[in-house]
């Protein structure tokens, strides 16, 4: 349980064994790099780059083409699933890339020239589609731009103008003969100009903006017979583009797959490679510098120790920069995903999962208790493991506790799907929330004080975990005196603080009976004025230790030295944010039966369908549990993560540490393998 111990470990090869040293590391999979800046072993280096170039050309593939690179929940869950995973293996790190290569290469090159031609061709076509567009208003027009030319003393000019440019043409060019066609909606002009006036003609058009028709070479220059011929090359080229684009779609469709698991072939390739970051600062000799989990460094000693000089550190390492390595059992494994939303823990920091495990799925089963709605989502998750790969699998697994939770709470309950069948199913009922008057139905108070008062003290057990833990977390990182004088006394100031409003409430509300009343305290039984007078003088003593604990523990020597000034400023500080913590957070855990309330609620209202219209409102049922399901099953899950993040995890966990990671992954598309 908890946080594994990992072992600083350095190897040392002779520099021309560097690349077999990182292919040993990679079989032994369990080393974590330091990752600092190092020396780059040209030989690496070199494969480093291979595998950068195979990355870049299958990625910009993939983006290109639009190939799915990833499989989705809802894929996973009712698609196909995930292809099954391509295996590559060789006996060297060298081999492994050219058996990439030798996939890669053949494709990427069929892919690219596709690519190209497609992009030829996607010009071509609108480089005549931009000129059909100019030459389909003259399609009807039998006339020869090259007779034109042939008339040497004449200027003649085709184009196309509007109505107001025809005048204005007409008017500023008086000796010359204008003739106009209506074709396709426009207007074709036709100019003929003695070849004197043919700058003047030019300068005119010109100016008004009315440009010439031309007709490139190659093409005929009659210009119903060029119409024609760029018309058919559209269609031509249209039908090669379509042709090009079906092979693309075939390739991506048969190959795509595998251009994926080439390009995490090469990822993963790249990723082992620059994280090793070279082999040390010696030139005749390469260094490997990293951590491995103390369970398994005699496998090290015996795999890659009969190899090379393996050196172990002594004195324990520095901590803050060791990786951590979260080493739980299976069934607390999947409320890892609950932690790490904070952050992975630091080394030598206490893992919060185990407590997570019992807390989260306490709580998410009192807000969403209910038979029938927690055996679906078991169901569900069952489902999901079942389908899904990778960390959706833990995921699913979480959901399948939290099913169970939610289940075995509905149980004890007796409801499901909002329904009472305690009876059909044997409950204890410990609860019986809603009350019945005739056909009128109702909370009972009373029940929904019971409940209150059974989720504030699940609250204050999980608060006071957390200060306990907090208290054990400074004592291991030898912070004895801030133990001592804030966290010991804090905790204890909370539980004076819990006598002290027992006390309140035994005396009726009435502060000034704390001390004379004789009326039992609730839950404890007890005198309300002996349980008072515990409390305040317990939790003034506290707060004593709070404004002077800093200044005794610098002078006994168990912390920094401060003055007396400085330590009564900072505790008075430490008791004001306690009170107000203390009552905030305690109160926070009445949000487990506000939202069992709320799911009761919503199932009553719905339920009210059942007993108007009887079996004719099952859809209406059916659709209304499945959107309770997913809009609460949501809200409880971010409450009860709420309640670790903000009342737990604050009182001892920063999750600011860096997760082990194995030198080479897996993903859901290849297997890399050296043997």
């Amino acid at each position: 349980m908890g946080l594994a111990q990992v072992v600083e470990v350095a190897v040392i090869a002779p520099r021309h064994r560097a690349e077999e040293l990182v292919e040993d590391l990679i079989k032994f999979e369990d080393f974590h790099p330091r990752e600092k800046p190092k020396y780059r072993d040209p030989q690496l280096y070199e494969m480093e780059r291979r595998a950068e170039l195979g990355y870049v050309s299958t990625q910009a593939l993939i983006q290109e083409l639009g190939v799915r690179d990833t499989v989705g929940l809802l894929d996973q869950l009712f698609g196909g699933g995930i292809p099954e995973p391509r295996e590559f293996s060789a006996d060297r790190l060298k081999e492994l890339l050219d058996r990439l290569d030798s996939r890669s290469k053949p494709l990427v090159e069929t892919l690219n020239k596709l690519l190209e031609r497609k992009a030829g061709l996607v010009e071509r076509l609108n480089e005549t589609q931009a000129l059909y567009t100019s030459l389909k208003y003259f399609a009807k027009l039998d006339l020869d731009i090259d007779v034109l030319k042939k008339f040497r003393r004449f200027h003649i000019f085709v184009g196309i103008a509007s109505g107001q440019e025809i005048g204005e043409i007409k008017r500023s060019l008086p000796s010359s003969s204008v003739l106009t066609y209506p074709s396709n909606g426009v207007t074709v002009i036709l100019i003929v100009s003695k070849a004197s006036e043919a700058e003047n003609v030019e300068r005119v058009l010109k100016g008004l903006g009315v440009k010439p028709l031309t007709i490139p070479s190659g093409y005929p220059q009659n210009l119903k017979d060029a119409a024609a011929q760029v018309l058919a090359e559209t269609e031509s080229l249209r039908k090669e583009l379509e042709l090009v684009e079906d092979e693309l779609a075939r390739l991506v469709a048969e190959k795509g797959a595998e251009l994926v698991s080439l390009r995490d072939g090469y990822a993963l390739v790249r990723e082992a490679l620059t994280r090793l970051a070279g082999a040390g600062d010696l030139r005749s000799f390469a260094i490997a510098e990293g951590y491995v989990p103390l369970e398994r460094l005699e496998d090290f000693k015996k795999t890659v120790g009969s190899k090379y000089p393996v050196y172990i550190e002594s004195g324990g390492g520095k901590h803050h920069e060791k990786p951590s390595l979260m080493n739980n059992s299976s069934t607390v494994k999947p409320f890892e995903k609950i932690t790490l939303i904070q952050g992975p823990p630091k080394y030598g920091e206490i893992d919060p999962t185990p407590y997570v495990s019992i807390f989260f799925t306490i709580f998410y089963g009192i807000m969403f208790a209910d038979l029938g709605q927690g055996l679906v989502i078991l169901a569900f998750a069952l489902y999901m493991m079942r389908r899904v790969v990778g960390d959706l699998r833990e995921w699913a697994k979480l959901l399948a506790f939290l099913g169970a939770s939610a289940a075995v709470a509905g149980f004890l309950l007796g409801e499901a799907f909002g329904f009472k069948v305690g009876g059909l199913i044997g409950s204890p009922e410990l609860l019986h929330l809603v009350e019945e008057h005739g056909e009128a139905k109702q909370f009972n108070i009373a029940e929904v004080q019971r409940l209150l008062i059974f989720t504030i003290l699940l609250g204050v057990v999980h608060i006071i975990v957390g200060y306990v833990l907090s208290i054990v977390k400074h004592l291991k990182e030898g912070e004895a005196g801030e133990a001592l004088s804030v966290k010991a006394p804090s905790l204890a100031m909370y539980l004076f603080g819990i006598l002290f409003a027992l006390a309140f409430f035994g005396a009726g509300g009435d502060i000034q009976s704390i001390f004379t009343s004789t009326n039992p305290a609730p839950l404890l039984n007890l005198p309300t004025n002996l349980v008072g007078a515990v409390g305040v003088y317990g939790a003034v003593a506290c707060i004593i230790i709070l404004l002077f604990g800093r200044y005794v523990v610098g002078i006994a020597g168990l912390g920094h030295r401060t003055s007396i000034i400085a330590s009564v400023g900072a505790g008075l500080l430490e008791v004001l944010e306690n009170i107000i913590h203390f009552l905030s957070n305690t109160i926070s855990y009445s949000r487990l039966t506000i939202l069992l309330i709320v799911h009761a609620a919503l199932l009553l209202l719905l339920n009210t369908a059942w007993e108007a219209l009887g079996l004719v409102s099952l859809p209406l049922l059916l659709v209304g549990n499945i959107g309770i399901m997913l809009l609460e099953g949501m809200l409880v899950f971010i409450q009860a993560m709420r309640l670790h993040v903000y009342e737990f995890f604050s009182k001892f966990y920063e999750g600011t540490g860096q997760a082990f990671r194995k030198l080479i992954r897996q993903t859901p598309f290849v297997n890399l393998r050296i043997e």
